[in-house]
């Protein structure tokens, strides 16, 4: 009941602590629900007051992260049950309420850049590929000896700047000569494999457990697949989230359904 209704996010304990797909749809449901009280809000902002809002809410995520961060420690030290430290992580990653923290932060950004003036267009660039690789080389942070784990890198580094690079190559496209980072994800090949990136992500999970769960693959295959395998088990999820994406996600009347629930 949880995973159909998509509340799943809200009952940790009672729903499937490994179903990240599903935790993840519950969060973004919640997040899309709150859309119409949220856009108009942001719309009504300054440049100046959009830079404000997306650093209070960097400060509020990193506020949880940092609360993830000591709580696993403790958990880590003080308690022996399996499932616990999953559990934990799982709440962060995926609680309707930060999600649509993280939610808005995006449509801050996007925001910003909506109220780019002729004047905002005309001052020089950075190239787009700066953002990419700053962004990306604060995973290296993690292979210090300082404890800086994922959620923190992700809410304090890593977000803020691929915002900036996101953004950076939205302007980047309108002008008259791309970067070569920008033209390079305006291709249609990367265009095609960022149409299969949601369907993906919803199906490797289940697919997934067919060829590797210990249960379901020892009474399917005799045993689970070996990590050779692999490039073969990518391959299905491929496959099948194209005809997801082809036949699912742009079917117009799958099109027409989403828009009359969204409409109500």
């Amino acid at each position: 009941f949880l995973s159909f209704s998509m509340l799943q996010a809200w009952f940790p304990k009672e729903a499937e602590i490994w179903n990240q797909p599903t935790w993840f749809l519950s969060a973004l449901t919640f997040s899309n629900l709150t859309m119409p009280a949220v856009l108009p809000a942001v719309a009504k902002l300054s440049k100046d007051g959009l830079k404000k809002v997306f650093c209070a809410l960097t400060a509020v995520s990193l506020l949880q992260k940092i609360s993830f961060s000591e709580t696993s420690r403790f958990h880590v030290h003080n308690v022996t049950k399996k499932d616990t430290y999953p559990l934990i992580w799982n709440l962060t990653r995926f609680h309707p309420f930060w999600a649509l923290i993280e939610m808005t932060m995006g449509i801050v950004a996007v925001r910003n850049v909506m109220l780019d003036t002729e004047e905002d267009r005309k001052k020089p660039r950075v190239d787009p590929v700066n953002y990419f690789l700053a962004a990306y080389s604060t995973l290296l942070l993690r292979l210090t000896p300082f404890d800086f784990n994922d959620a923190m890198v992700r809410a304090t580094l890593f977000v803020p700047l691929y915002a900036k690079f996101l953004t950076a190559i939205h302007r980047d496209c309108l002008s008259e000569n791309p970067a070569p980072v920008t033209r390079f994800f305006g291709s249609k090949t990367m265009t095609y494999f960022g149409g299969l990136a949601f369907p993906m992500f919803i199906l490797h999970g289940p697919i997934g457990q067919i060829f590797y769960k210990k249960i379901l693959a020892t009474r399917l295959w005799g045993k689970p697949m070996p990590v050779s395998f692999f490039p073969v088990y990518l391959g299905i999820c491929l496959v099948c989230s194209h005809f997801l994406n082809e036949h699912f996600v742009k079917n117009k009347e799958v099109g027409k359904i989403a828009s009359k629930v969204a409409q109500w």
